[in-house]
């Protein structure tokens, strides 16, 4: 007979050896011990009368079954339990055999009795959130966090509680939910101040995170000085003498400080005081009069202007266009020929290119022009002309006036200038004012030119086509004949020959946006104006405009006129253009030819007086001549056959009728009525 094994006799030993029999064995396996059955059928507990609260009821983990086909809780199995204790394992002795002994089978529970009582409802569902949240600690450990106790009175068996202690999820007091409405409002936020005091402009900037400045921002600080100590009383004979009150300053109205008011005498000093105000005399106070003006120490006015220097020739070519130099634009203009030009492009580049004045620019294309195109006198008296475009005009070198200002503005735009044609009526060739009485002529157009844009922004006016030749008539050749002053005059000038069918191109200087047609083509009211030829402008640049008189008829009747002679008067072309430094050296003499009644005498050679801007001279009427006949401003070329530029008054009549002189050059001429 075997010996038996002794049983352990105190819970200790027999936890213990239920420890070394779960040694070595997988969580999972199922247990190697045997429980045994007590004698009878064991009922379970009854079903409590009241289903217990949600708070109060056994929380446990989702534990998927494993292949025993019971579930696990934690490392532990979940074996037949009563009331939550798992009953004592039964110690197999060494030897015994348990084939015999059935498994315990589980009694059935009786039929549940339906409750009367409705199930407490359900707490409201959160909506769910579909966010990317990193997984909570808690809800991570919930499965395998717990209260894990070995229970003292448990025969062995490790019991890991899932439920959750009140003091984790029950006491926990949660945030109340979201609600911009229950805000309480923000201060107002001061706008942060620059140091001299101005308000700092807002700038924009992205959205960033908010982040707490740390930056320590400094008390203001006071812009008053510190304050002086205090001023110690005065003691006198031990006793503290009572501070001096200042005389009250009587009040004064505001109205008071205006101007042009009387003086006041100042206010009285205080008794007491040290020093007595000196007495101010006023003339108001005893009806006196204020001493008169010293004139002789006034300024001269005039003493004052003759020291200033004369104007420069910067500022006189800053002022206008009649006196400005422009002899480095017309000597570089002569250096490329129509035929050795390859292209547009490369011609604007090599004449514009030196001169960084877009008035330079203009005139350098203008006098180009003069120099490589002619007048197509042919196709314009045969009325045989053709459309032309600048590429055409470069190649042939013929052109009328459309072909002038196309060919103009082409190369002006190439070089960088702004630059347009402008079409209407030009009084040229063949074409003078209407007659007094006579009907209007319509409107018509008959001419083209230009406008450009030059230095300052200014809109000049300028014809290329009537400043590079003349034309004599049907079958008279073209002469080539440089005249400037149609680049060079203002555009008031320029509009008393030129009337645009677009009336806001008069660029007009005088304020007006333009004239009537009716004005422009009666011209002056008072008649014809006197004849100026070209040589006036050309070689003597003298103003055209400034003749007198006015007007071309003449009476020789002393009754017509006011005065007792009759002025004639012209000037130069600006008051500040200097003839050997702009024209062509000094001036010529001009005289006054008068033609002789009696064939037998020789007619009169009057010279005019001048001082360097004007030229004058006066003339009784009656011997002007008859009428019929013309008289005449000429120039004297020469003298004994030598230039007599610079030839004065007293030296023409020291060698008058004494002298052969000639040739006289035509300046302007009028007609005796």
């Amino acid at each position: 007979m075997t010996e038996e094994t002794p049983q352990p006799a105190s819970i200790q030993a027999r936890i213990a050896a239920l420890n070394l029999s779960q040694v070595g064995k997988s969580p999972d396996a199922a247990p190697s011990y045997r429980t045994v059955s007590t004698p009878g059928p064991r009922l379970p507990p009854s079903l409590p009368l009241e289903r217990p609260s949600i708070d109060q009821r056994r929380k446990t983990a989702s534990s998927p079954p494993n292949a025993h086909g019971y579930a696990t809780r934690g490392n532990e199995p979940i074996g037949t339990e009563s009331n939550g204790i798992l009953p004592p394992p039964v110690i197999q002795r060494t030897g015994q055999s348990t084939s015999q002994q059935p498994k315990p089978q589980p009694s059935s529970l009786p039929d549940r009795r339906p409750s009367t009582r409705p199930s407490p409802a359900l707490p409201p569902r959160r909506p769910s959130e579909q966010l990317n949240r990193r997984g909570s600690v808690e809800s991570m450990s919930s499965v395998t966090s717990g209260v894990s106790s070995i229970s003292a009175l448990s025969i062995g068996t490790v019991r890991t509680s899932t439920s959750r202690s009140s003091s984790i999820d029950g006491g926990r007091v949660k945030a109340p939910a979201y609600d911009s409405t229950t805000l309480p409002p923000l201060p107002l936020k001061r706008p942060q101040q620059s140091k001299n005091g101005a308000r700092v402009s807002l700038k924009a900037t992205k959205s960033s995170p908010v982040v707490v400045s740390t930056e320590v921002i400094p008390p203001p600080t006071s812009s008053l000085p510190p304050r002086l100590p205090a001023r110690k009383e005065p003691i006198v004979n031990g006793r503290k003498l009572p501070p001096e009150v200042p005389a009250a300053v009587p009040k004064r109205s505001a109205l008071s400080f205006g101007l042009n008011k009387e003086p006041e005498n100042p206010p009285q000093v205080p008794n007491g005081s040290r020093s007595q105000a000196p007495h101010v005399r006023s003339p108001h106070d005893a009806g006196e009069t204020p001493p008169p003006v010293p004139l002789a120490s006034r300024p001269d006015l005039s003493k004052l202007q003759v020291t200033k220097p004369p104007p420069s020739a910067a500022q006189s070519a800053a002022s206008c266009l009649k006196c400005r130099e422009f002899s480095g634009p017309d000597s570089h203009a002569a250096l490329f020929p129509r035929q050795s030009v390859p292209s547009l492009d490369w011609l604007a580049s090599q004449l514009t290119s030196p001169f960084p004045s877009l008035t330079d620019k203009a005139r350098v294309i203008f006098t180009w022009l003069h120099h490589n195109v002619e007048y197509d006198v042919v196709a314009f008296f045969n009325n045989s002309i053709k459309p032309s475009t600048p590429s055409s005009t470069l190649s042939t070198g013929l052109a009328v006036c459309e072909g002038y200002a196309a060919l103009f503005t082409a190369l002006a735009a190439k070089a960088g200038l702004e630059s347009m044609v402008v079409t209407g009526h030009g009084m040229g060739f063949g074409l003078a004012p209407a007659a007094a009485g006579c009907p209007l002529p319509p409107e018509s157009s008959n001419h083209a030119w230009n406008v450009v844009k030059i230095d300052n922004g200014e809109w000049k006016l300028i014809d290329a086509c009537w400043g590079a030749g003349n034309i004599a008539g049907k079958g008279e050749p073209y002469t080539k004949c440089f005249k400037p002053s149609f680049f060079t005059m203002d555009n008031d000038e320029f509009g008393l020959r030129h009337f645009p069918t677009n009336k806001h191109h008069f660029f007009r200087i005088e304020g007006r946006p333009g004239i009537s047609w009716e004005e422009y083509i009666v011209g002056d009211p008072g008649g014809e104006r006197a004849q100026v030829y070209d040589a006036a402008t050309r070689e003597h640049f003298l103003k055209e405009t400034s003749f007198l008189p006015r007007y071309k008829k003449i009476s020789v009747d002393p009754r017509q006129h006011q005065l007792s002679t009759v002025r004639f008067q012209f000037e130069k072309v600006c008051q500040h253009f200097d003839f050997e430094r702009n024209g062509n050296g000094k001036t010529y003499l001009f005289v006054l030819i008068i033609h002789n009644q009696d064939s037998k005498k020789k007619d009169d050679y009057i010279p005019f007086e001048t001082n360097g801007q004007f030229w004058w001279l006066d003339v009784r009427p009656e011997l002007l001549g008859v009428p019929g006949e013309s008289i005449m401003i000429c120039n004297v070329g020469k003298v004994e056959g030598k230039d007599v530029r610079g030839l004065t008054k007293q030296e023409y009549l020291a060698k008058k009728g004494r002298v052969s002189s000639g040739p006289y050059g035509g300046v302007c001429s009028w007609d005796l009525i």
